[in-house]
């Protein structure tokens, strides 16, 4: 806690030097003080300010208001004006006070390095300072705190970044290994496809055939015939020359001529088949017919 400092010695020095203006220093010293006090820390610090008008630097007051700063929890004001008491100030025991409430400052703010510096300071100077030992090893023990929570911290974010990126990771080859499935997936069925078109090409293919076949006449139908024979015949041979067979004679297709005598043959065994059963009807018997 911060100390305010009894201006006992400096009230001598003003009622040797004048009897109005010690006076009135003393009245608002005091007034301040009492306002103090009673916690009304604000108009304690503007008690204080109205007397440093005429008394810019009397070091009382300097570090009164920078007591009122820290009360107010202006902290950065209150290092300012404790650190410009202990830099001016000819008594060395407020020096040492200001240091003291300089640390104080700079703890509430966070600074517990430059806390530590001051506190060491102030022992140097009074090494019987219970406050400033207790603060000094406070202070220590919670820069030492803030160190390791600083580095638990960093360790958890280092391992909380490692499994991030080992989650990650998984999740890739996850990824990776659902589009190689699926590119199989697709090959396969590219694949099936592919055949399924082939078989229906065949299909289709073999049904043209038939339907050619049906409309062609009888020599077309024997030509088609005798070619699907030759192409037999001709996979036959290969298949017998490489067994070291054999080959039959390749059959010799018909000529026009021999197409058309086949062709009147046909016709001529129709007519006297036709004639055979009109007799027959006739006679309601068989009669063999002369054919000379």
């Amino acid at each position: 806690m911060c100390r305010i400092l009894v201006l006992t010695f400096s009230l001598l020095l003003y009622l040797f030097s004048g009897k109005t203006d010690a006076a009135s220093l003393y009245d608002t010293v005091q007034r301040g003080n009492k306002l103090y006090q009673d916690g009304k820390f604000d108009e304690a610090l503007k008690a204080y300010v109205d007397g440093q008008i005429e008394h810019a630097a009397d070091p009382n007051l300097k570090y009164n208001i920078a007591s009122s700063h820290y009360k107010t929890k202006n902290y950065e004001e209150a290092v300012k004006g404790y650190l410009d008491v202990a830099a001016t100030a000819k008594d060395v025991k407020l020096q040492e006070k200001a240091l003291y409430g300089g640390g104080n400052a700079l703890f509430r703010q966070g600074k517990l390095e430059e806390a530590i510096e001051y506190y060491r300071k102030a022992l140097e100077i009074d090494p019987n300072d219970q406050d400033a030992k207790h603060n000094l090893e406070f202070a220590r023990e919670e820069l030492k705190r803030r160190i390791n929570e600083a580095k638990e911290t960093e360790k958890k974010q280092q391992e909380q970044k490692q499994q991030n990126e080992k989650q990650k990771q998984q999740e890739q080859n996850q990824q990776k290994e659902q589009q190689d499935n699926q590119g199989q997936q697709q090959d396969q069925n590219k694949q099936q496809e592919e055949k399924q078109q082939q078989s229906q090409q065949q299909q289709q293919e073999q049904k043209q055939k038939q339907e050619e076949q049906k409309g062609a006449s009888p020599q077309e139908q024997k030509e088609q015939q005798d070619q699907a024979q030759s192409g037999s015949s001709e996979n036959m041979q290969g298949e017998k020359a490489e067994e070291g067979q054999a080959l039959p004679q390749k059959v010799r297709p018909m000529t026009k001529e021999e197409a058309d005598q086949w062709l009147n043959s046909i016709e001529e065994n129709r007519d006297k088949f036709a004639k055979k059963k009109a007799r027959e009807s006739v006679s309601g018997q068989y009669r063999p017919e002369k054919d000379w």
